[in-house]
């Protein structure tokens, strides 16, 4: 009996682990810049940002992250119905992010400014946004109407 039970148990576990090891995460880049490249092209190797507007909660969502073994992109929008992720979403974002031209020296309403004008956000109730730089420095920008 004590057998068959941990044959069952050893079987689950070991089917458990194939399926988890061929499930790959949906957000990952398949060819994605270095982290040289991002830091030299958009400024910051890291981009986090949710803002609400008036009619839709969490009407843009993006987010962007170079890490040493991955890198990840999602980008969804509600008012114009777009969700993307992986490669998709990182052809959206890298013209933005290109555009943008951030840096770690403009003031909190010059970078808000800029980041809803990008994304074609007229009117927010909610603005988040942090951004890793090249240098390393985490900023947070917030707002809320």
């Amino acid at each position: 009996m004590r057998i068959k039970k941990y044959s069952i148990i050893g079987s689950v576990l070991f089917s458990t682990a194939l399926l988890l090891g061929a499930c790959a995460d949906k957000d990952e880049v398949k060819d994605p810049p270095t982290a040289d490249a991002a830091k030299k092209q958009f400024g910051f190797h890291s981009f986090d940002l949710d803002i609400d507007t008036p009619d839709h909660k969490d009407a843009i969502e993006a987010s962007f992250d170079v890490d040493v073994s991955d890198t990840e992109a999602e980008y969804v929008n509600r008012i114009e119905p777009v969700k993307l992720s992986g490669d998709k979403a990182y052809a959206e974002l890298e013209p933005i992010f290109k555009d943008l031209a951030l840096t770690k020296d403009m003031s909190k309403d010059e970078v808000i400014e800029k980041v809803t004008k990008a994304f074609g956000v007229e009117d927010y109730t909610e603005f988040e946004l942090e951004v890793e730089y090249s240098d390393g420095e985490y900023k947070d920008y917030n707002d809320k109407k």
